[in-house]
């Protein structure tokens, strides 16, 4: 059955004019676990959060995650329909190439595929910033003094070096990083939900959650509205990453498709929880930024929260949990630029 699916899919690449080259080494499981993984919603909204809270606040927050994660979800759909009718290694500007006229093929395919490139690098460098940041938050809580910038700025290349070399493992073997990195990141977030809601000295009332706001950018309320759903589409970046692996996956032409519309509705519901917890967690949002602010912070208004709501071992335990996830989420997302660029 594996060799037809197999011989299938390069039946599928040949008829699009593309050859073989990748190893087929991932399962369809292996496709959405890479793509959830390289989204990694408990990583990338722990990394937005303060950007979140201080550009919006609570009200602002949620209810960006619902709409945005709504018109992702429906992309998601239009891309994977794509993808199951262009499976190829190229992806996203190979289809960019193939859906407009031919004579600007070339530039369509040239466009997408640089932006494409610079985005998935950019998303890069916020994961070793972030797993930077959120060490440092872990040392400040062990009680030692906060990294200068030189030394956060080595730990973000350092790490990165780490994703390079990790990258030279066989797509088989990585995609069973992923596979442990899916289960490891579901059941982080429900120990994070779980000890959030159930330890926090205060809650806000829903009605704060949903309804309040904080405008700390100086600029107007509707164009604060705007720009805060940015953390919402961080969040979400990287849910075609599956498309990218398509020639490494058997059955591409169902599997892929399927791991972006999977990440993009899984991704949605766990971050919908994730950020509820986070917020009831947070009582006043005007007093919790004043507080956690200059020198009473640790950079991080999710590693703040985490030590509002437990004590002081138990919010280290929480942000322990949050670093294992910025490193899978990095590796995932270091493979998709190297796709691309491969591409």
């Amino acid at each position: 059955m594996t060799q037809k699916i197999e011989d299938a899919d390069i039946r599928l690449l040949e008829e699009m004019g593309y050859k073989q080259e990748l190893y087929r080494g991932f399962s369809p499981f292996m496709s959405f676990a890479f793509c959830f993984t390289a989204v990694n919603v408990l990583a990338s909204i722990s990394i937005g959060f303060t950007y979140s809270l201080t550009t919006g606040g609570s009200g602002v927050t949620i209810w960006a995650w619902v709409i945005g994660s709504l018109f992702t979800i429906l992309i998601g759909l239009s891309l994977a329909e794509i993808c199951s009718v262009y499976p190829s290694a190229g992806s996203v500007y190979h289809w960019a190439g193939q859906l407009v006229p031919v004579k600007h093929a070339p530039l369509a395919s040239f466009i997408c595929g640089w932006f494409n490139f610079l985005g998935n690098f950019a998303g890069d460098v916020a994961f070793a910033s972030g797993f930077a940041t959120i060490v440092n938050a872990a040392i400040i809580m062990g009680g030692n003094d906060s990294l200068n910038i030189g030394a956060q700025v080595g730990i973000g290349i350092g790490i990165t070096f780490v994703w390079a070399v990790q990258n030279a493992l066989r797509i088989d073997q990585q995609g069973w990083l992923n596979n442990f990195a899916v289960f490891f990141q579901l059941g982080s977030a429900i120990t994070i939900v779980v000890v959030l809601f159930s330890m926090a000295p205060e809650r806000a009332t829903a009605r704060d959650v949903f309804t309040s706001t904080y405008n700390g950018t100086g600029f107007s309320f509707p164009y604060v509205c705007v720009i805060s759903i940015l953390s919402t589409l961080f969040s979400f970046s990287g849910y075609e990453a599956g498309a990218h692996l398509a020639e490494e996956t058997r059955g591409a032409s169902r599997a892929a498709p399927k791991g972006i519309v999977g990440t993009c509705i899984c991704s949605a519901i766990t971050g919908f929880v994730y950020l509820l917890a986070l917020l009831f967690s947070i009582p006043d949002i005007n007093n919790f930024i004043m507080n956690n602010s200059g020198d009473n912070s640790t950079q991080s208004f999710t590693t703040d929260a985490y030590q509002a709501a437990v004590p002081y071992a138990g919010a280290l335990a929480l942000t322990i949990l949050l670093i294992i996830n910025l490193y899978f989420a990095g590796m995932s997302s270091l493979t998709v630029t190297t796709r691309i660029g491969y591409e």
